[in-house]
């Protein structure tokens, strides 16, 4: 069963009004991530990217204009990176 590209939804929601707390932690959350991940470009053993794809999650997630430029770089990827970005993001944000 195959979805053309056109018929996946944004990666990111950019309706959802968050409390200002939450906004609060989530950039917090985003910086801390980012600055691990520039850690991790320095030192050689440890890997930035997963550090980054989580910070822009976490920005996205207290933004709106952050998350609609997130869908924007994400419409330009192939369809099969899109799948598993969505698939992962889905895994990420899953409540328990």
């Amino acid at each position: 069963m195959s979805t053309s590209p056109t018929e996946l939804a944004d990666l990111l929601p950019t309706d959802v009004r968050r409390p200002l707390w939450v906004r609060a932690l989530c950039i917090a959350g985003a910086l801390l991530c980012l600055v691990l991940g520039v850690i991790g470009w320095l030192i050689p053993v440890v890997t930035g990217l997963p550090f980054y794809a989580i910070g822009l999650l976490l920005l996205g997630m207290a933004s709106r204009r952050a998350a609609r430029w997130i869908n924007r770089l994400d419409r330009r990827l192939p369809h099969a990176v899109r799948v598993k970005l969505r698939e992962w993001t889905r895994r990420a944000t899953r409540k328990s």
